[in-house]
């Protein structure tokens, strides 16, 4: 297949924007409905651009990956990467470079501490007329169930003292129940978990704004739907433990949780119990359990009890950088220099051709 690639707008059906997101492994900030949640973070009034990426072959186009990115007034967004096929990985730069010359010049943001990509940053700066402004290294700590033939196997594996913690619980609460609930309905579990949250904050002397957590929480459920949820631990009805996280593609998310104590046992029972619905779900998938950017403190206390549920850390980044394409010489010695592929012409079209370059190994 030739190296030129094509971008042109998204026509399909959110359905099949989920399906082809969750094909390339990309992260639950790529879902549908979930794509302007990420905006938020950034800027809040934005036009969202979903764009397809591929070739023509043979006339008839194939398409290899997908991206959005949210357009605001100083800046552009993507959410949260390039959604690229596994067979198309190594192509990353080419599709990056075609997908910039079809939005133009301006200031951009790459990537987000929920993307299991490498870090871009390297790859971005060798396409012309592109200058990186900033990074920020974040690492993430991920349980990584393909190390594991089974979950016997991988419990195994698990520390001691996680597992002791864990039948504590059992052995004191041999009447202690868990209940699950998705998308709309988890938000009826909204109170118990804020309410566990908010004795964990207390105990680790955190500030936890309630009416924006809560915010978040409600806005969540109804972007993620079904593959949004929270699991409370409950005893004799008060509730001990929740975990609040997200199912896309191979991968869940740990987005949130919270405990009434350290010492019974119920947080590390209900972190288990997780542990094998994300392994019953996907054997070959992992369960992320959060972020660190480099730029601050790590909770050495989060960090062990992450480290007994054997978690890897894997390297990515956000990238801030700025685009202008160069000037392209056209027949005659005249200068220009191409602002948006959506209005180019014949001559500006042929600028866009990327088989030239050589491809960057991700």
């Amino acid at each position: 297949m030739s190296q030129r690639l094509e971008v042109r707008p998204f026509t399909g059906s959110p359905t099949q924007w989920n399906t082809f997101a969750k094909q390339c492994g990309a992260s639950f900030r790529c879902a549908w409905r979930a794509l302007a949640l990420w905006q938020l973070d950034h800027h809040l009034l934005h036009r969202m651009r979903r764009l397809d990426i591929g070739q023509s072959v043979g006339g008839e186009w194939v398409k290899v990956g997908q991206c959005a990115v949210g357009i605001g007034r100083k800046h552009r967004v993507f959410a949260d990467s390039l959604q690229l096929l596994p067979e198309h990985g190594h192509c990353w730069t080419i599709a990056m470079e075609a997908v910039l010359l079809h939005l133009g010049p301006g200031d951009y943001h790459y990537g987000s501490q929920w993307n299991m990509e490498v870090p871009r940053q390297d790859a971005l700066r060798d396409i012309a007329g592109l200058k990186v402004s900033g990074v920020e290294a974040i690492t993430l700590d991920v349980v990584d169930f393909r190390q594991w033939p089974d979950w016997p196997a991988y419990l195994r594996n698990v520390s001691n003292n996680a597992k002791r913690n864990a039948r504590r619980a059992t052995d004191s609460f041999p009447g202690m129940g868990m209940e699950l609930r998705q998308g709309l309905s988890a938000l009826r579990s909204g109170r118990a978990l804020w309410s566990l949250r908010a004795r964990m904050a207390r105990r680790k002397k955190i500030d936890l704004s309630g009416a924006r957590t809560l915010l978040r929480y409600a806005l969540r459920m109804l972007a993620l739907d079904r593959e949004a949820f929270t699991a409370i631990l409950s005893v004799a009805g008060q509730p001990m433990a929740g975990f609040s996280g997200i199912d896309f593609g191979g991968r869940t998310y740990f987005l949130e949780g919270g405990s009434s104590d350290t010492n019974n046992g119920t947080n590390w029972h209900l972190l288990l119990a997780m542990l094998q619905r994300a392994f019953d779900r996907h054997p070959q998938g992992c369960l992320i359990m959060g972020a660190q950017y480099a730029s601050q403190p790590r909770d050495e206390g989060l960090a062990f009890s992450r480290r007994q549920i054997r978690v890897i850390a894997v390297e990515t980044s956000e990238v801030r950088f700025s685009f202008h394409p160069p000037a392209i010489r056209l027949v005659g010695g005249t200068d220009m220099m191409p602002n948006n592929a959506d209005a180019g012409t014949d001559e500006l079209a042929a600028a866009a051709r990327l088989g030239e370059k050589g491809l960057l190994q991700a």
